[in-house]
């Protein structure tokens, strides 16, 4: 289709009745989804204009009504104030190129050793998305070529991504799950990395509350949510088991099917800020490899947060 062709929207014609089958049809298929090891179309559709915007949704909506069968029809049709508007709270990725002769990076790219040094640009403001007022420092998010490893990347290089935002939510009984725009968006910032293979491997959430003692509740909400997650009732093909690890807010998710598809392991880690004690971020790093230990895991999330926590 041409850029700039206009399509019908049929979300118009789309009545509540409906609307609500389909999220019921929908709403059990959606971690499935979430846990396949596809590239995430929030990550492959990019923010454009809201014409497009606009199109995206007509076409999803009248595939959603005949196929009801989609999730990614599922997440055209959420048309709560979740979805931050095109071009309002995040910008669009800026422009990368690679010299392939001799694999220097324009965007700040880690080549080489990625644990070696602690020294890398911070990411670019446009890569993140923050509330509508505004988002904590950028000094606050760990630089994106840090982010490499051995552990989570294999040795490949990291670079921020600009993702397609619903809610500040980044696991399924997350406390801090509220839309972009309301007023309890409070002041946020969501990062997210991808590797070499384009898989969107870790994400990191800045929260920043009005005083330091309001940081520390918040923390306990995190912690104490991750350790008692469980699958919401409709997901009857899914299983969490949530284990913690040695080092204290950190946490393992091994996400289980009955179906017998391929488990998925993640790490979530909570921590605090010393030099902004207002603020506590939140990393979720997903091991595609499947063969990352609880004690590698756990130190590779502290070498991530001590190159931040004095911020």
């Amino acid at each position: 289709m041409r850029e700039g062709q206009e399509f019908q929207d049929w979300t118009n014609e789309w009545s509540e009745e409906q609307d609500a089958r389909l999220r019921t049809s929908l709403g059990a298929l959606r971690h499935d989804v979430d846990a396949a090891g596809i590239p995430d179309v929030r990550f492959v559709m990019k923010r454009a204009g809201r014409q497009r915007h606009r199109a995206v949704v007509g076409i999803a909506a009248g595939a959603a009504a005949v196929l009801g069968l989609s999730w990614f029809g599922y997440q055209a049709l959420d048309n709560t104030p979740g979805t931050a508007p095109a071009g309002d709270g995040t910008a669009t990725e800026p422009e990368r190129t690679q010299d392939p002769t001799d694999g220097q990076e324009t965007d700040g790219g880690q080549t080489g050793d990625p644990t070696e040094g602690t020294e890398a640009a911070p990411v670019d403001p446009a890569d993140l998305v923050v509330s509508e007022s505004g988002g904590p420092d950028v000094s606050l998010f760990v630089p994106p070529a840090l982010w490499a490893s051995e552990v989570f990347t294999d040795g490949d290089k990291s670079e921020a991504v600009t993702g397609w935002f619903e809610t500040t939510g980044m696991f399924g009984c997350d406390p801090d799950d509220v839309y972009w725009g309301t007023p309890e968006e409070g002041t946020f910032g969501m990062m997210w990395l991808t590797d070499d293979s384009t898989n969107v491997f870790a994400t990191q959430r800045v929260r920043v509350l009005e005083s330091s003692a309001a940081a520390d509740d918040y923390a306990a909400q995190l912690n104490g949510a991750l350790g008692d997650c469980q699958a919401p009732a409709e997901a009857d093909n899914v299983v969490f088991e949530v284990e913690p690890l040695e080092l204290s807010g950190a946490y393992r998710f091994t996400t289980t099917f009955v179906d017998g598809s391929d488990a998925i392991t993640e790490f979530v880690y909570v921590f605090g800020h010393e030099g902004t004690p207002e603020a506590v971020s939140t990393i979720r790093v997903t091991d595609w490899s499947k063969q990352v230990t609880d004690d590698e895991a756990a130190a590779e999330l502290e070498r991530l947060s001590d190159l931040v926590i004095g911020n």
